[in-house]
């Protein structure tokens, strides 16, 4: 295995092909050690950095993956918060209690993405995070995902509180029928 303090010094040059390239390898050997970095390089310039960083914090995952992620759903650049939600759909249930707690963020987006992010975990105790959302949540945009979410997980548990939403706003009713 390749030493990942190596990688990691390498992950630090300001060649964006020796960025690249220590992103990939990061990947590939499952450095965790790189993960702060790699989601730093999420925000580069270079699309060809951007998707390398993208690919190692996937093939890594993890809870340090998550919690370094995370931060990134507040960038002011939506290309970066994008990047950030997809990467958090697929490895986020690593660390499912973080997304939980966007649930109860202060930020109504934040609360939104976690409701959309938590919907792609597959994970049954996404159930009841989602519910109280649905029917608790004082954003609609917020219910209206959670509605949407619920459906991606197609679980059983959920028809109680989605019946229960059909007396919100028609915005969220429609999400309910839909899900």
């Amino acid at each position: 295995m390749r030493d990942c303090k190596q990688i990691v010094l390498k992950l630090s040059a300001k060649d964006i092909d020796v960025l690249r390239e220590a992103a990939y390898e990061a990947g590939e050997q499952g450095c965790a050690e790189a993960v702060p970095l790699l989601a730093g390089l999420l925000a580069s310039e270079s699309l060809g950095v951007q998707e390398a960083a993208d690919m190692a914090l996937r093939r890594i995952g993890g809870k340090d993956v998550v919690v370094a992620v995370l931060p990134l759903l507040r960038s002011d650049d939506a290309p970066v918060r994008n990047l950030s939600m997809d990467i958090l759909r697929q490895v986020g249930g690593d660390d499912f209690p973080s997304l939980v707690g966007l649930l109860h963020d202060a930020d109504h987006d934040i609360r939104i993405f976690g409701s959309d992010i938590l919907g792609s975990t597959g994970n049954k105790l996404a159930v009841t995070p989602l519910c109280d959302a649905l029917l608790k949540d004082p954003e609609v945009n917020v219910r209206y995902q959670a509605a949407v979410s619920l459906g991606s997980l197609g679980l059983p548990e959920a028809a109680k509180c989605l019946n229960q939403a059909m007396r919100d706003e028609e915005w969220v009713q429609y999400s309910v029928i839909e899900a």
